[in-house]
């Protein structure tokens, strides 16, 4: 037999039904053997109708007066909250309860107004106790709701900085792009030995750093710039003069956070789907600036934007790890920016520390 799963919205309202219901129960009881000592049927009716009440004023209440975002503010402002509403919420269905008999027994109220006063601030309190723990369950859930959320995106950037990981040792460093740098390297060994030993060590630094960079979520621009220098000069090896490196960066970017090995894929890509197709070579220009509170980082090269490029893996998982560490206010681009140059520009809320 088939299962069925309710919904969030169906959750709630068995919940909200059955909560309030069970005050019905607990009142009859209490009334029947404690209070009075006795069953009356006219107890239940009250008890059902302030029941009622209750449910509908706690739904409106929630629905227009309670908003999910509330529960990223501080335990502090939860906890003032949460007494406020239960008050207001309190004093809602106590009034609404009330008032038929207030109304048509307003000459009885009038002439024992004191009497009146205290049934009413008892009536508060009497309902108090369910709307209190109405809202500690309500709450409750929203808090460990929140809690789930958040532990969830935390697996998902870590998830994605593994994916990300990979991606960049089977595709930005791949056994392809070691061969290569491989044979440039032993050809310096018969040319230029001291070339040849700074390759060797620029490559080892550049492994070490695709190996560790998962383990913080952003560096500063100019760490990830020094790791662009060092693949940029190992590919000048292969490329010789056919390959033009221009770095221009705003000063102000040089301290601001960015995902690490992000500008490092972009490069390699525009050198794997730009350079490497053109006989003459051609140019990588990397440019960083600030523009409204947001870091600009642009990757220009030589060639033409090919079908598929905007949606292949490292342009996805980019565009995954910008949204995961910055939310939506991020953007990745690829466009042409003249006849034959390519641009890739990433656009993100700026940062200074891992903190911000």
């Amino acid at each position: 037999m088939k299962k069925t799963k309710l919904n969030k919205n169906q959750t709630y309202w068995l919940l909200q039904i059955l909560g309030w219901a069970s005050i019905i129960l607990v009142e009859t009881i209490n009334y029947s053997f404690f209070i009075i000592g006795t069953f009356e049927l006219e107890y239940v009716f009250q008890f059902t109708f302030i029941s009622f009440v209750g449910l509908w004023v706690t739904h409106f209440y929630r629905r227009f007066f309670i908003k999910g975002r509330q529960f990223d503010r501080p335990v502090s402002f939860l906890l003032f909250k949460g007494i406020s509403d239960s008050v207001i919420i309190a004093l809602i269905i106590t009034i609404l309860v009330d008032l038929p008999s207030f109304l048509t027994n307003l000459e009885v109220y009038y002439q024992n107004g004191n009497h009146f006063f205290i049934h009413f601030l008892g009536q508060i309190m009497n309902i108090s106790r369910y709307v209190v723990v109405w809202i500690i369950i309500y709450y409750l859930f929203h808090i460990m709701e929140k809690k789930s959320e958040i532990q969830e995106q935390k697996l998902m950037v870590e998830n994605l900085a593994k994916s990300s990981e990979l991606e960049l040792l089977k595709s930005q460093l791949n056994p392809h792009f070691l061969f290569n740098a491989l044979n440039s390297i032993k050809a310096l060994v018969l040319i230029d030995a001291d070339k040849a030993r700074e390759a060797i060590i620029k490559l080892s630094e550049l492994l070490r750093f695709t190996l560790n960079y998962e383990k913080i979520k952003l560096i500063s621009l100019s760490d990830e710039i020094d790791e662009v220098v060092k693949y940029l000069e190992l590919e000048k090896i292969r490329f010789g003069n056919r390959l033009e490196v221009f770095i221009d960066l705003q000063e102000e970017t040089l301290d601001a956070k960015v995902p690490p090995a992000m500008v490092l894929t972009l490069v390699e890509n525009a050198i794997k789907h730009g350079i490497t197709k053109l006989p003459e070579g051609g140019i990588i220009r990397v440019d960083s600036a600030i523009s409204s509170k947001n870091m600009k980082i642009e990757v220009t090269n030589t060639g033409t934007i090919q079908g598929g490029e905007n949606k292949g893996i490292g342009m996805k998982n980019i565009r995954q790890r910008l949204q995961s560490l910055f939310g939506e206010n991020t953007e990745l681009k690829l466009f042409s920016k003249s006849q034959n140059e390519v641009s890739a520009l990433i656009t993100y809320p700026l940062k200074y520390d891992q903190n911000d």
